[in-house]
């Protein structure tokens, strides 16, 4: 563990390492949030905005359509965010800094497009 924490050399911080932490923790959060969901049957508000909760006709649907989607969407945050880290400190590799960036970003995309179709499924 010594190793570790010795090899790392903290003025490789970048923007990227910091990017790379908060998607980590919004990933985590999203896998919360997917659970509660589960839980709960109620859209969580980084989903659907508060004003915006009244419209949804059937939340329980939503939630059971979205669940998956928001977990495997957390999961990919995760490890995405495991992955920058690791590249940064110990890979340190520009091409395969791009080939993670743009895996994340297919995935994003993914959610956007699936988060949208929802929303015009389930609100009115």
């Amino acid at each position: 563990m010594s190793f570790l924490l010795t090899s790392l050399n903290l003025n490789d911080l970048g923007i990227m390492t910091i990017f790379d932490f908060i998607i980590l923790v919004y990933g985590a959060y999203s896998i919360y949030t997917a659970q509660q969901m589960k839980k709960t049957g109620n859209p969580p508000i980084w989903l659907i905005p508060q004003q915006d909760v009244h419209r949804i006709q059937k939340p329980a649907q939503f939630c059971e359509e979205m669940r998956p989607k928001t977990f495997l969407f957390g999961l990919v945050c995760v490890l995405y965010g495991m992955y920058g880290l690791i590249e940064s400190f110990y890979i340190k590799n520009d091409f395969a800094e791009a080939a993670g960036v743009t895996v994340f970003v297919v995935f994003m995309v993914w959610f956007i497009i699936t988060l949208q179709n929802a929303k015009r499924k389930y609100m009115k």
